[in-house]
């Protein structure tokens, strides 16, 4: 996969370019995973076609650009919110793994670390959080739950399967808590309506009237969530 400098304000993205058999068509879509554009090119198409298509984009680009530039992180001496609460990052040399301190109100961090011991505190923090509020929900809608998780995805904040089985997205505790709990809401009424029908809309607003907002919310800011 190589990369098309796209002329942009000041300075110039990256586009990586992606050459797909099966494409009919020239496509452009934001990627998550490489927090870059992503160019998918038919196997025949000409260098004309592509830049003309990439001209043609430029508006698209303009809108979407802001999606790459907004990455939540860890930073020392910083806050960073957890369900509503901001925790200190500090730095803690007797740590093995990051720690959450509910006590001094900090997140403890070694020198060295990976993402997935940091991811793991996080995730944490969501399954006590939202937990208990999803098996309420269960409660009010008549349902019973057969299993809560908590999952590291980068293209949804949640599910619920036919199996009664409700998935999460655990960096919905960065999220105000009033979006994390709407994100439960939605996944909950799936239990009774495995659609986005009316009769589904208007029982999510029953159970969280201010929904539009939250919703509103994640489609702009949730790339940045998404991001860490």
């Amino acid at each position: 996969m190589d990369t098309i400098n796209f002329p942009h304000k000041e300075s110039s993205l990256l586009i990586h370019r992606k050459v797909n058999v099966r494409a009919k068509r020239l496509s452009l879509r934001v990627s998550l995973q490489k927090n870059a554009f992503v160019l998918t090119i038919p196997l025949r198409a000409s260098e004309m076609s592509i830049a003309r298509f990439l001209s043609q984009c430029t508006e698209w680009i303009n809108k979407n650009v802001h999606k790459l530039s907004h990455k939540k992180g860890v930073v020392l001496g910083e806050n960073i919110s957890l369900f509503g609460t901001p925790f200190m990052c500090v730095e803690d040399p007797l740590r093995r793994k990051p720690v959450l301190c509910k006590t001094t109100s900090t997140l403890r961090l070694p020198f060295r670390y990976t993402q997935k011991a940091l991811h793991d505190v996080f995730k944490e923090v969501a399954t006590e959080s939202l937990t208990p509020y999803v098996l309420e929900l269960g409660e009010l809608l008549g349902k019973s739950i057969k299993k809560i998780s908590f999952r590291d995805t980068r293209s949804r904040w949640g599910s619920c399967s036919a199996q009664n089985i409700i998935s999460l997205n655990w960096r919905l505790i960065l999220a105000p808590p009033e979006v994390a709990r709407y994100v439960c809401v939605h996944e909950a009424v799936h239990l009774i309506h495995m659609n986005h029908s009316s009769a589904f809309w208007k029982k999510v607003e029953t159970l969280c009237p201010a929904y539009k907002a939250h919703r509103q919310w994640l489609k702009t800011h949730g790339y940045s969530l998404m991001g860490v």
